[in-house]
């Protein structure tokens, strides 16, 4: 498994997978086109990461909120459904934490999941991630207010 910058070429991937999560595990269910995504990628050029196995692309990860002072930053995955329940976002974020806090010399990463994506909130429980709390009814989903929950991983707690 590797990472590469998202790059151009990765723009077709990047919106199919997101237009297919989005409304079940996204907070944000919207849907774009690949032109929209195109304009959203040169005006913002985003930290995201490109997760391969082999010449396969899987999914990608998503960095946000970075602040260097405090040294932490929001982090997120999105795995393309063929590809979901095999365990390959467990090994993407094993293989990947370590590499974004030498990267940007982190002391904590942190993340916010839906509270109705259990299979999500275990994986991160797994890894290491610590509930930190939730935005009570922060998203509406289908007509249903849901809790958005915070976790995180202190740089001692998954590297040592």
């Amino acid at each position: 498994m590797h990472f590469k910058k998202l790059q151009e070429e990765d723009l077709a991937f990047l919106s199919e997978v997101r237009n297919l999560v989005a409304k079940e595990f996204l907070h944000d269910s919207r849907t774009f086109t690949l032109e929209e995504t195109q304009q959203w990628y040169q005006k913002t050029n985003p930290d995201y990461y490109v997760i391969w196995d082999n010449e396969e692309r899987l999914g990608y990860f998503r960095l946000s909120n970075y602040s260097e002072a405090n040294r932490n930053i929001y982090i997120g995955t999105d795995i393309h459904p063929k590809h979901q329940g095999k365990k390959y976002a467990y090994q993407a974020y094993r293989e990947f934490l370590p590499e974004i806090f030498s990267m940007y010399d982190l002391h904590k990463i942190s993340l916010e999941v839906l509270s109705t994506n259990t299979r999500a909130i275990n994986l991160y429980k797994k890894l290491g991630f610590v509930h930190e709390g939730a935005k009570r009814e922060e998203i509406l989903k289908d007509g249903v207010y849901v809790d958005s929950i915070v976790m995180s991983i202190l740089r001692n707690e998954f590297l040592d």
